[in-house]
C-alpha cells in the first residue's frame, strides 16, 4: 500500500506541478498561536516545539488506524495520498529551476535572482556577480529538492504518514522560527531529522551519478556534524556531477561558455535527482514484491 499512495501523489504532483491544492497551513499557525499563549511553553523552546508538532503526526496516525479499521486498504489509500501530497514541499520545483535558468541564459542577473529567490535559503546577502548567484542557487535548489520530496519519502517509509508529516511540520516551524529565540532549537531539530535521509540520498547519488567522487564525498561526510544538510548535500552533488562541461547544456540560445557550464551544473543536478527518485522507487517496489 505504501508504494501505492507513492505513485499516486507523485503523478498528482507530475500533474498538478506540486502538491499546492492541498498545501493549507493555516490550521499550523493557528495551532502555533495557541500554544504561544502558554506561559509554561513559553520559558521551555524544546518543549514548545514537541508540543507543537506531535500532537498533530499523533493524530494522523490515529486518523490512519481508523481508516484502516473503517474501509481497509481502501482507506489507507483514501486518506495516506491526500496526506503524504500535504507533507511534500512547497511550491513547482521545476519551474523554479527553469525560470532561473531562462534569465540566467539571457544574462539578466536581477531577474534570474528574482526567479532563483524561493529556491535561496538562509541567504542574508545579494549576489556580487553571476557567479555567486549560481554557487546561491545550485546549494538552494539541491536542499529545497531534498526537503520538499526524498526526506518527506524517506520519512514516509520508515514511519508512514505520521513520520512524513513529522518532518514537514518541524521544516515548517523552523522556517517560521528564523530569528526568534527559539530558532536554535528549531533548526538543530530539523538537522537530526535530516541526518540519516540526507546519507542515504548521497549514497543513492553514488549509485545513480559519478560512484568513485560521490562516495568519496559520502565516507568523509558521513560522521560529520558541523556541516549543515545544505553544505553536505552540496558535496556529495559536487562528487556525483563531476566532468559536468559547457557541451551538456540545452541552451537554446548563444550563451557565455561560463553561463553553459554553470546551466549545464544545475540541468546536471535534475537529470541527477530524478534518477534518485527512480532509484528509490524501485528499492520501495523492490521491498513490497520480495515482502520486506
Amino acid at each position: 500500500m505504501a508504494l501505492l499512495i507513492v505513485l499516486l501523489s507523485l503523478a498528482l504532483v507530475q500533474l498538478w506541478g506540486s502538491g499546492a491544492p492541498l498545501h493549507r497551513d493555516d490550521w499550523f499557525h493557528w495551532w502555533r498561536r495557541r500554544l504561544a499563549g502558554v506561559q509554561r511553553l513559553q520559558k521551555d523552546p524544546g518543549l514548545m516545539l514537541g508540543a507543537t508538532i506531535l500532537p498533530p503526526a499523533l493524530l494522523a496516525a490515529v486518523l490512519m488506524v481508523l481508516a484502516e479499521t473503517s474501509l481497509g486498504g481502501l482507506g489507507t489509500l483514501l486518506l495516506g495520498v491526500p496526506l503524504l501530497l500535504y507533507c511534500l514541499g512547497r511550491g513547482n520545483f521545476n519551474e523554479m529551476v527553469s525560470s532561473y535558468l531562462r534569465n540566467w541564459y539571457r544574462g539578466d542577473l536581477a531577474a534570474a535572482q528574482q526567479a532563483a529567490a524561493p529556491l535561496l535559503r538562509d541567504l542574508h546577502e545579494e549576489a556580487a556577480d553571476g557567479q555567486q548567484l549560481h554557487e546561491q542557487v545550485f546549494r538552494g535548489a539541491a536542499y529545497r529538492a531534498f526537503e520538499r520530496l526524498f526526506a518527506v519519502l524517506f520519512w514516509f517509509v520508515l514511519l508512514g504518514i505520521p513520520g512524513a508529516l513529522l518532518f514537514r511540520l518541524s521544516a515548517i516551524y523552523a522556517e517560521e522560527s528564523r530569528g526568534a529565540d527559539s530558532s536554535a532549537t528549531a533548526e538543530r531539530w530539523l538537522w537530526l531529522l535530516e541526518w540519516l535521509p540526507v546519507r542515504v540520498m548521497g549514497f543513492s547519488f553514488a549509485i545513480v551519478g559519478n560512484f568513485a567522487g560521490c562516495y568519496r564525498a559520502w565516507r568523509q561526510c558521513l560522521t560529520c556534524r558541523e556541516r549543515d544538510t545544505a553544505e553536505v548535500l552540496e558535496a556529495y552533488l559536487e562528487g556525483a556531477l563531476g566532468g559536468i562541461d559547457a557541451g551538456e547544456c540545452s541552451a537554446g540560445v548563444e550563451v557565455a561558455e561560463g553561463q553553459r557550464i554553470c546551466g549545464a551544473q544545475l540541468e546536471g543536478l535534475q537529470a541527477l535527482l530524478s534518477r534518485a527518485l527512480l532509484l528509490w522507487i524501485t528499492l520501495l517496489a523492490l521491498a513490497v514484491l520480495f515482502d520486506l
